[in-house]
Formats: C-alpha cells, structure tokens, sequence
C-alpha cells in the first residue's frame, strides 16, 4: 500500500511506508522492473518477497 492509499485507509500510522513498526508487503526483483522490457518481466528474477512483514521467499544468494 502507497502512502497516499494507506492515508486514506487511515492507516497511515501502520502502513504505507517503509519504516519500524509498519507492515510490509514488497518484492525486490534482481533487476530494475521500471526499466526492465515488458516481454521480459514474468522472467525477472524475485530475490526477496515480504508479507506483513515476514519473508515468504528469500533467494539463497542474499
């Protein structure tokens, strides 16, 4: 969840950022997915997701 939607969820003092004491949901990818081709996104490789602030998958090389 954004700031902007976690502030309109009013849990802007749980969610929304990433910081101590908020949840986190993310997925780190080993490339940038912004700058990475459409075609080649469902190949990016995943090194890290998080659910509520607990890691769900974590990839050896971290």
């Amino acid at each position: 969840m954004t700031v902007n939607a976690a502030y309109a969820a009013g849990e802007e003092h749980e969610a929304g950022r990433i910081a101590v004491g908020h949840r986190a949901d993310l997925t780190v990818f080993a490339e940038n997915p912004v700058t990475t081709a459409a075609t080649e996104l469902p190949d990016l490789p995943v090194l890290l997701t998080v659910l509520d602030g607990d890691p769900t998958h974590r990839d050896p090389r971290l």
